[in-house]
């Protein structure tokens, strides 16, 4: 299963067993190009061992992950994955479940981890940041091996990991009272949109539609998905009917109209469009690759 695929489910991070901790490790194809806006409350850390992605999305600003980057989403904070380059890839997400991070460390309650603009650390951070990136190199090939300690050795790696992101890269939080009332009516108010879009999306949507069960105007649905998301609600339906499609493409057990009808798409015209808006490809051109 994939990681776009784990993480569907916003706000519900489930370990991977027995670890304390989710994390999945992307090498060779098993990585989507695109990853929806999405959120938990589980702190993320992104690292790229070997490739790139050209644009990383966190709480609005865009980054570029390459070789050696490290990222941190914290809490709650929106995010996406466009244009992951997956030929030779090799990079690891981890996701600390927020409960079990403030249990052992409850000043996080009031604090973030600021790592992603290594050009403003201290000596002492770059440092950690080196000490960092040797650890999340060992956590990969770890991954890769079976030895009776695996599970006790990943288990060892996460608590350095976690140390080292403590003790050397948070902050206090800003206004924490007007921000976390704020966050908390817009996640609410996408969760609630995003996830009907994932329900229904094998139905017809539009904006009219979503804006009414929202008990908003079109005009204030428009803008307020727009400014948050920065994209619009309808290019975010047919992401998500293109991404569902895109599964069923590499199963190769039905043909386009099928693919496309199943997944709310109105034509393959539709579909089509909607796959070149998003992996640079039409469905038809990538149908025609899967079978070469």
């Amino acid at each position: 299963m994939t990681y776009g695929k784990k993480i569907k489910q916003h706000e519900i991070v489930v370990p991977t067993d027995p670890l304390p901790v989710w994390y999945f490790v992307f090498h060779d194809n098993n990585s989507e190009k695109y990853i929806a806006p999405h959120w938990h409350r589980g702190i993320e850390l992104s690292y790229v061992e070997h490739g790139r992605i050209d644009d990383f999305l966190i709480n609005k600003k865009h980054y570029s992950s390459k070789s050696g980057t490290i990222l941190v989403v914290n809490t709650q904070e929106i995010h996406s994955i466009r244009a992951f380059e997956s030929n030779n890839a090799l990079a690891l997400s981890i996701i600390f479940p927020y409960d079990y991070l403030a249990n052992l460390y409850p000043d996080i309650a009031h604090q973030i981890i600021k790592i992603n603009d290594p050009t403003n650390f201290s000596s002492h951070q770059k440092l950690a940041y080196f000490h960092l990136q040797g650890l999340l190199g060992q956590f990969i090939k770890l991954y890769f091996l079976e030895v009776p300690t695996k599970h006790l050795e990943q288990q060892r790696l996460i608590d350095e990991i976690l140390c080292l992101l403590l003790t050397n890269f948070t902050e206090d939080k800003k206004g924490q009272k007007q921000i976390s009332d704020r966050k908390a009516y817009i996640i609410n108010r996408l969760q609630y949109i995003t996830q009907y879009v994932n329900n229904h999306y094998q139905e017809e949507l539009n904006l009219a539609l979503i804006a009414n069960k929202c008990n908003i105007s079109k005009e204030y649905l428009a803008r307020f998905f727009k400014k948050e998301m920065e994209l619009t609600v309808e290019t975010y339906i047919n992401n998500v009917r293109a991404e569902h499609a895109y599964q069923e493409l590499k199963s190769q057990k039905k043909n386009l109209t099928q693919i496309a009808i199943d997944n709310g798409f109105s034509s393959i015209r539709t579909m089509n469009r909607a796959f070149d808006k998003l992996y640079g490809k039409s469905a038809s051109k990538m149908k025609k690759d899967l079978v070469k």
